[in-house]
């Protein structure tokens, strides 16, 4: 994927420094980009803070303190692990451990979004450059893997919890969170990805691009699915995932790629990378003594 970004760059230098000058003349769409950053990450706090209700209750600051510590751990580790463990270490010792399955169920809600207009994109993506595929089979691989994926998670729970009683920890606080909460956290899901998708979206229109809205969002969808169902090691964020299966989409129809893959770079920084650094300074408020 690097290669393939790195390519990119190398053919098309000329079309990145225009992209690039582009969005330096039209720093309002910029302006408004960073200003909905922060509203991006409230959602996520939001999501946490609500969560967590079946075993605790935490203050906003203290779901400031776990997300944005979540964010600059997650920007260095394999599989943003470090997202979990700044959650878990932001709650007192006594609750952590039940936190874990409150924490993947928010994760499993912010997958719901995904799979929906994931499989779309995919399904178009498909039809454009894969003509061999069977496609009413083809848009079902997502959702098959999700599903697939939740049964499993499930099975796992209901195994352990008949055979290891200890287990519970983990599962009671799950089956305590009720239809609203459950609610509650797809809607926030669905608010987040629906803002994401409004900053890339922002960042597209300064370019004039020569396909309509619709398609220009699915572009970010396959963009979501990809970075959320390829096997990587999530190293600085997905860095390279973005770019490249955003890149991928808008190549296959017929776009100009190097100013796409300029929007998703700019956007990595202000969505992530910045959050990342202003988390470090959240770091050392982590509960990391048992007591």
């Amino acid at each position: 994927m690097l290669l393939f970004l790195y390519e990119k760059i190398s053919e098309d230098k000329a079309g990145f420094a225009s992209a690039f000058q582009l969005f330096s003349d039209n720093l309002f769409i910029l302006i408004l980009v960073i200003f909905l950053m922060p509203i991006n990450w409230l959602m996520e706090v939001l999501k946490w803070k609500i969560s967590v209700q079946p075993i605790t209750q935490i203050s906003f600051s203290n779901a400031i303190v776990g997300v944005l510590a979540g964010i600059a751990l997650g920007f260095v580790t394999p599989h943003a692990v470090g997202d979990y463990f700044a959650k878990v270490f932001s709650l007192n010792h006594q609750n952590r451990k039940k936190a874990l399955g409150l924490i993947l169920i928010s994760r499993m809600m912010q997958m719901l979004p995904t799979i929906i207009f994931g499989s779309v994109s995919f399904y178009i993506f498909s039809s454009r450059n894969i003509a061999k595929l069977d496609l009413p089979l083809s848009i079902s691989y997502p959702i098959l893997s999700f599903l697939g994926l939740v049964l499993l998670i499930l099975l796992v729970i209901l195994f352990l919890k008949r055979n290891h009683p200890k287990i519970q920890d983990y599962v009671i606080p799950v089956q305590n969170m009720g239809l609203k909460i459950i609610s509650l956290l797809a809607g926030l899901s669905m608010l987040r990805y629906l803002i994401f998708s409004a900053q890339f979206l922002l960042l597209l229109s300064v370019l004039g691009l020569k396909i309509n809205i619709f398609l220009q969002f699915m572009g970010v969808a396959f963009m979501f699915l990809a970075k959320s169902i390829l096997p990587t090691f999530n190293f600085l964020s997905d860095l390279g995932i973005r770019e490249f299966s955003v890149g991928l989409f808008f190549e296959s129809m017929n776009v100009e790629v190097a100013p796409i893959i300029a929007s998703g770079l700019i956007l990595w920084l202000i969505n992530i990378a910045f959050p990342a650094f202003i988390g470090l300074f959240f770091i050392p408020k982590l509960k990391l003594k048992s007591a």
